[in-house]
């Protein structure tokens, strides 16, 4: 049978394999060479240089990050003091800052409208060399630049919301900063040197390689120089005479840090392999027990983690883990899915709120729906929808969330966080806090992300999400700007629409409904009345002698008398009823909840109301006057369907026309007279034009 031995291999577990590796290594090393020993231990120099260098060039990243992050709390602050140009609640407000930091760290504001530092509390004047120069720095939120005298600055800024100030705090480093980090990688037993190295040139005080000092303005020898070029490659280098591991990695501006670790001397060949044998059988045992606790078992746990992402399951967090590379490694990952799962929810905010606005609804219920989906993306207290008033539609206000109680159109004129994000001319969100005595604070409201409801140069509304408490960040922001967007279109959309629903459905002469809308109208209220048990009234009107008006005045006169009885007619009616021009001079009035009674003395209004009507020429003094005839019939005492209530009514109108014109007749007057019912049939008559 032969045997594979990569088979073999493959089905050992980690911790065998390790402890196979660890046990042949030691073999090797028992039977290598004195200059191979030392070449290893040069080896191990410069990963102990390049792993410390790591671990210094990620603390001043963190320093960078956690200046930059006071940098924004600082900005937030200032803002209302930079924008109402009190310069001395700006000083106060960076002496306090400044008390709060180390003595040597910088303060400052820069930028058109201002420009202050503060240093250990103690103002700067504007010239100042140190200010100057760094404010000549502020190229991102965080970075590092030469201060006046060539050493290194860490540097974090924040643009002031809605300006173009620029807030900073600048740290040196320093020889205790040097100091500080040294002590984070060395030890009584595992010395490094570290320097900050800018122009081949040692920069910094407190700067060392390996255990000897170096000034300032030192230059660095050859071997540092080559390592400076070939970074970030680790290599073991000659420093002052002795051997060391060096790693260099470059921060920023120019400037480059080196650490470099002793190369550990081989004093004899059998020292350490004698050491190293004793070792190794201790080192078995127990590296299965090691590997599996410090190694195998975190690494189980990141590969879960990670497997749940691949499957795009975002919700299961990144266990936290001990200060190494893997639980660095664990809390890259951790960010990782954080920014997956924000940007992943948002995208599908966004979905959701376009589907909502396209679909088949309600134009109220679909922004109920978007606000839901953004008060739950957004995890706000609530999120609203101010519309202003217009031409079609009065204003109204959609919540989702704490309500907010508030008057729509006021509430956009005031002064508060919702009256500016109207008035707001960005093409973002705009983040705003509510003071203390605007309509908005007083809801329990306090932090505010809203943006206009912008339509080219109309402002149709406000949009946005608020909480008691809590910033918002910038992908609140964005999701709040698109969302605006797309809203906003809806409301364009759905305007268009009932506008054009609306002009299908209006009479252009009159400006009142026509007689499709009429048809239509009619039927949905005698079902209504059926469903609710209440009476309904219908009015036929036609203007007597209307031909006589057009045979001598002229179409154009008979188009002013009938603009002129269509203002009438609506005038005398209720803001409930309908009016329809019906066809020619004939028209139609529909009552809801209204007996025939109350329908006579609405067709009498009528009736007197026309027949006071006077309409001017326009030359010499004439006018023209006109009459109406009414015929009325009601629900259900007259009829039962919508289209013999037209058809009774038109009835009672040609009793008014014989009985000699300018009068009203309801369908049951004959009854009334002691006649017999009239003869309703479900067809309707023939139009007619008065004579």
């Amino acid at each position: 049978m032969r045997i594979h031995a990569p088979h073999i291999w493959n089905r050992l577990n980690f911790s065998l394999k390790f402890a196979i590796i660890i046990a042949v290594a030691g073999v090797l090393i028992a039977i290598i060479p004195l200059s191979l020993a030392s070449q290893q231990n040069g080896s191990q120099a410069t990963q102990r240089a390049a792993d410390k260098a790591g671990v210094v060039v990620n603390l001043i990243a963190s320093q960078e990050k956690s200046l930059a992050s006071f940098a924004a709390g600082m900005a937030q602050e200032l803002t209302p003091a930079l924008t109402a140009h009190d310069q001395a609640a700006l000083t106060s407000t960076l002496l306090r800052y400044s008390q709060v930091n180390t003595t040597s760290d910088i303060v400052a504001v820069h930028g058109s409208l201002a420009n202050a530092a503060v240093v250990g509390g103690t103002p700067l004047a504007g010239n100042d060399r140190l200010y100057t120069t760094l404010s000549q720095t502020l190229t991102a939120s965080y970075n590092v630049a030469p201060g006046p005298d060539g050493s290194p600055w860490l540097i974090g800024a924040s643009t002031l919301p809605t300006t173009d100030e620029t807030a900073f705090i600048g740290r040196p480093v320093n020889a205790a900063f040097i100091q500080a980090l040294a002590g984070t990688i060395t030890t009584s037993a595992d010395t490094a040197g570290i320097a900050i190295v800018r122009d081949n040139r040692v920069v910094t005080e407190g700067s060392s390689l390996l255990d000897q000092p170096v000034a300032s303005g030192t230059p660095v020898g050859g071997d540092i120089t080559s390592a400076l070029n070939q970074a970030p490659s680790p290599k073991v280098a000659n420093v002052n005479g002795r051997q060391a591991g060096v790693d260099a990695q470059s921060l920023a501006s120019g400037f480059a840090l080196v650490v470099s670790s002793p190369v550990s001397p081989v004093i004899t060949l059998w020292e350490p392999v004698a050491i190293l044998l004793a070792l190794i059988a201790v080192s078995m045992f127990f590296i299965v027990v090691v590997v599996q606790t410090d190694l195998q078992r975190p690494l189980r746990r990141l590969d879960r983690a990670v497997a749940a992402m691949a499957d795009q399951n975002y919700d299961i967090p990144v266990p936290r883990m001990a200060n190494d590379e893997i639980g660095r490694l664990a809390s890259s990952f951790e960010e990782m899915r954080r920014q997956l799962r924000t940007t992943i929810a948002e995208t599908q905010a966004r979905a959701a709120i376009a589907s909502e606005l396209n679909s088949p609804q309600p134009l109220e219920r679909a922004l109920g729906q978007v606000c839901s989906h953004l008060r739950r993306s957004a995890n706000a207290d609530t999120a609203f929808i101010l519309v202003n008033g217009s031409e079609m539609t009065d204003s109204f206000a959609v919540c989702d969330g704490k309500p907010l109680d508030l008057d729509v159109t006021q509430v956009l004129g005031q002064e508060g966080p919702i009256g500016a994000a109207y008035r707001y001319t960005g093409g973002d969100a705009v983040m705003i806090g509510a003071s203390a005595g605007s309509a908005e604070f007083a809801t329990g409201l306090q932090e505010f992300c809203a943006a206009p409801l912008r339509m080219g140069r109309a402002v149709l509304g406000v949009l946005g999400i608020a909480r008691g408490s809590g910033d918002f960040g910038r992908g609140d922001a964005s999701l709040v700007s698109s969302s605006a967007e797309q809203v906003a279109l809806a409301l364009e959309r759905y305007r268009f629409i009932a506008m054009v629903q609306r002009q299908a459905s209006i009479d252009d002469l009159t400006g009142l409904y026509n007689h499709r809308f009429l048809v239509d109208y009619l039927g949905q209220q005698v079902a209504l009345a059926e469903r609710l048990n209440t009476p309904l009234a219908v009015l036929v009107l036609d203007l007597d002698h209307f031909k006589r008006v057009n045979d001598t005045h002229g179409h154009p006169v008979g188009d002013m008398v009938l603009t002129s009885f269509a203002q009438t007619l609506t005038g005398s009616i209720r803001r409930a009823d309908l009016a329809a021009r019906y066809g020619g001079e004939e028209f139609i009035v529909v009552m809801s909840n209204t007996a025939a009674p109350d329908a006579r003395r609405v067709a009498e209004k009528i009736r007197a109301a026309v027949e006071a009507l006077v309409v001017p020429l326009g030359s010499a003094g004439q006018a023209v006057t006109v009459t109406v005839s009414i015929g009325g019939a009601a629900y259900p005492e007259d009829t039962t369907t919508a289209q013999e209530l037209l058809a009774t009514a038109d009835a009672a109108l040609y009793d008014a026309k014989h009985g000699g014109r300018n009068r009203v007749c309801m369908a049951r007057d004959g009854d009334a007279a002691g006649e017999g019912p009239n003869n309703v049939t479900s067809v309707v008559r023939a139009r007619r034009s008065a004579q």
